[in-house]
């Protein structure tokens, strides 16, 4: 008994050991293809398009961490990134051992996306910025603001900025980090804006701003192909909306129906980003009832952390 006793009392004491609290930071390396991005760095996409950055800024928000065999902590961080600086963000501490990989969104969520940005202090995120990054209370903020020259001579200015609900989505990044000391992990990660225009044509200094269109693309590009690990993985891809077979009808007269592959939870704001009513999802057929009138954002949230957020519409 007693030796059962002392082999119980090892194991518990090297798992707690093996769990000690680590702060944990994440730092984003911003570059156009091998080189730092700067004010009027000249990149090229992939189809060959000529390019000069002179403004790249976006939301990251909900982090997340995936470590230890699949436990899952979600720090508070919102942080507006600048891509002509380094970015370094204080997640916050954490008890892991072992990280196996960083999930992030591009973008505001629902909940916050659409509140007043006055309410803010200066320093906060979403407080007024010059230039601005907020479209409207309707619209909310915008996601990814991209602007710059190009053509073959830079004669042509660009601009994207994208924005919307519909375009909020997470990306998953392989990685261990790296422990610095005793009780420090640093996560490091590479951001290429060479990626950011992927599949986009720039010769004619194209303008998009809205949830559609080249300002959708880049956002589409932001959580697929612009992030890589320090260990060189590239984004595991959207997981977004793929929990939702249907809801319908849309618009309705209030009583909506969601066909969803998967359980979780629901809740539904109004255009100011306040919460209406809220509830759960199960597999198969939910009937959603919303008594007011006007348009809505139903933000659903699954068990596998995944989130979708649709625009619905009570006539």
């Amino acid at each position: 008994m007693r030796n059962i006793i002392f082999i119980l009392g090892f194991v518990l004491s090297a798992n707690i050991l093996g769990a000690q609290s680590k702060a944990v930071v994440l730092q984003i390396e911003h570059r156009v293809g091998t080189d730092t991005s700067t004010v009027g760095i000249e990149g090229v996409n992939n189809l060959g398009n000529p390019f000069k950055l002179n403004r790249i800024q976006y939301y990251v928000d909900e982090i997340i961490l995936i470590h230890d065999g699949g436990s899952i902590d979600t720090t508070d961080a919102l942080t507006l990134v600048d891509g002509f600086n380094v970015t370094s963000i204080n997640l916050g501490t954490f008890a892991l051992d072992s990280l196996e990989s960083l999930r992030f969104a591009v973008g505001v969520n629902a909940s916050l996306n659409h509140l007043d940005p006055t309410t803010y202090s200066p320093s906060h995120p979403l407080a007024p910025k010059s230039p601005s990054m907020h479209w409207g209370w309707t619209s909310g903020y915008r996601f990814i603001a991209a602007e710059g020259l190009s053509g073959s001579t830079f004669s042509q200015s660009f601009e994207f900025h994208g924005l919307g609900d519909g375009n909020y989505a997470h990306l998953t990044l392989p990685t261990s980090g790296t422990l610095v000391g005793s009780d420090t992990l640093m996560i490091n990660i590479t951001a290429d804006y060479n990626e950011l225009f992927r599949g986009i044509n720039l010769g004619s200094g194209p303008i998009s701003h809205g949830e559609t269109g080249g300002a959708a693309q880049t956002l589409h590009n932001m959580s697929n192909y612009v992030f890589t690990s320090s260990e060189g993985n590239a984004a595991m891809g959207l997981t977004e909306n793929i929990s939702v077979t249907s809801l319908y009808p849309n618009p309705s007269n209030g009583i909506f129906t969601v066909e969803s592959s998967k359980a979780g939870s629901y809740e539904i704001f109004d255009v100011l980003g306040r919460k209406i009513i809220e509830g759960n999802l199960s597999k198969g057929l939910n009937e959603v009832n919303l008594t007011a009138r006007g348009m809505f954002l139903l933000r659903m949230r699954f068990l596998d952390r995944t989130t979708t957020v649709q625009k619905i519409h009570v006539r």
